[in-house]
């Protein structure tokens, strides 16, 4: 099977849902083309293909730049990938973005290198993730017409529809030309996969498919529900970014607190973050029991949630971010349901992870800025619903994210595309 993406596969970094999807294949049946100038390192596969974007850039002047080459597992650093990390490591505007869809566009990465990689590993099946960049799926399509192998896709994010977008002139553009090249995708696959029930829905109406959802794997074999004493005061915990407006959620759990703890601290938040704090969200976040305790290494960030008693996940609310990440369904929850602790999840009801939490009872939702603090309200005066709650949790993530099913689940549908070749 031919893996195609954007970033190498490294073991122990938060980036890790496709190395927990093939983790125990046979490394000669896997091999992986992705885009970036970091060099790989798992222990799920040996071959590699690298399309340096640094170079791709440098091939709009040099034409006799080679840009893609084979690579094998490194602990050491590409020199490429420091101005990499430059160049898209922060937020860039949407001109900006355009921009790199017209560098890739001209750039050279149809190259002799690449298309002997594909003749020497003559994949029986194609693995594509599907991005919301032009370029990844342009590459993709190409592959798809050179190899005239089955595909199947992974969509774990609302990289379709224009429901998530910014309503500007240039979003709207870049949504159009990325739908062009998603439906050639779609209208060539074997197979869909999905990250939840919500997508599954969508998609399945839009494409008249009937897509498999497919999510990171959690292994049950040596976890077990553990129902311990509540922390006095009750402790929450976030983990994670404060974009797209999930800073602006955490304020107001923190300004809900205000009241709750008015008299004495019956409930604390700590955030821990690896954003730099703006002096508003220093003053926001840092108040009535709420604290900003900075980052987390990623041993560190087990250890953290199980010591709580309710882990917090948060989407924005506002207009403007609310359906931004409306179809994506994050590896922190699953990381949540395996905790066995009390959820409270803050997002409008239509999207993806909240429909989740609502469909399977596995979480407190609040979906609006006004349940916030009714909810926290309530599980403070009613102490028994987060023990509820832990254990629905636990429950639904052995119930419907066990590795061994989505192992499965993963197996049979390659299998199926690939004529059980593999």
């Amino acid at each position: 099977m031919l893996v195609v993406g954007i970033n190498p596969w490294i073991d122990n970094t938060g980036i890790n849902t496709l190395i927990n999807f093939f983790d125990g294949w046979d490394k000669s049946s896997l091999a992986h083309i992705y885009t970036r100038a970091k060099l790989p390192n798992t222990h799920i596969c040996d071959k590699f293909f690298r399309i340096s974007e640094p170079k791709v850039m440098k091939s709009v002047i040099k034409r006799n730049i080679k840009t893609g080459d084979e690579v094998q597992n490194t602990l050491e650093t590409a020199t490429e990938s420091v101005q990499e990390n430059q160049i898209y490591g922060k937020k860039h505007s949407e001109l900006m973005t355009l921009a790199r869809e017209f560098v890739w566009l001209l750039g050279k990465w149809r190259t002799k290198e690449l298309d002997k990689f594909l003749d020497d590993f003559d994949a029986d099946v194609l693995f594509f993730p599907v991005y919301s960049t032009v370029y990844m799926n342009r590459l993709q399509n190409y592959i798809r017409r050179y190899t005239k192998k089955p595909v199947v896709l992974y969509v774990s994010d609302d990289n379709y529809s224009y429901k998530s977008i910014a309503k500007t002139p240039i979003s709207f553009f870049s949504r159009f030309w990325l739908r062009t090249q998603e439906k050639k995708l779609f209208k060539s696959a074997s197979k869909i996969m999905v990250i939840s029930p919500k997508q599954k829905e969508e998609y399945d109406n839009l494409f008249g498919t009937n897509s498999v959802i497919m999510t990171k794997g959690i292994d049950y074999s040596q976890v077990t529900f553990e129902e311990k004493p509540l922390n006095n005061p009750i402790k929450m915990v976030y983990t994670g970014k404060l974009i797209i407006g999930r800073g602006i959620s955490l304020a107001k759990i923190a300004e809900a607190m205000g009241d709750i703890n008015k008299d004495k601290t019956k409930i604390e938040l700590d955030i821990y973050t690896t954003d730099t704090l703006t002096p508003q969200q220093e003053k926001e976040l840092n108040r009535n029991g709420c604290s900003v305790k900075g980052a987390l290494k990623l041993d560190e960030v087990q250890k953290v949630q199980k010591e709580a008693d309710i882990l917090v996940f948060v989407e924005s609310l506002e207009n403007k971010f609310k359906y931004t990440a409306r179809l994506s369904f994050s590896t922190k929850i699953t990381d949540y349901l395996k905790n066995g602790k009390c959820i409270f999840a803050i997002g409008d009801k239509e999207i993806a992870p909240i429909d989740y939490f609502n469909r399977y009872d596995s979480a407190i939702t609040a979906t609006s800025y006004e349940e916030i603090g009714e909810k926290l309200k309530m599980l403070v005066e009613n102490p028994e619903i987060i023990s509820e709650y832990s254990r629905k949790a636990f429950e639904c993530g052995k119930e419907n994210h066990n590795k061994e099913k989505m192992n499965e689940i993963m197996l049979n549908t390659m299998k199926r595309a690939a004529g059980e070749k593999i």
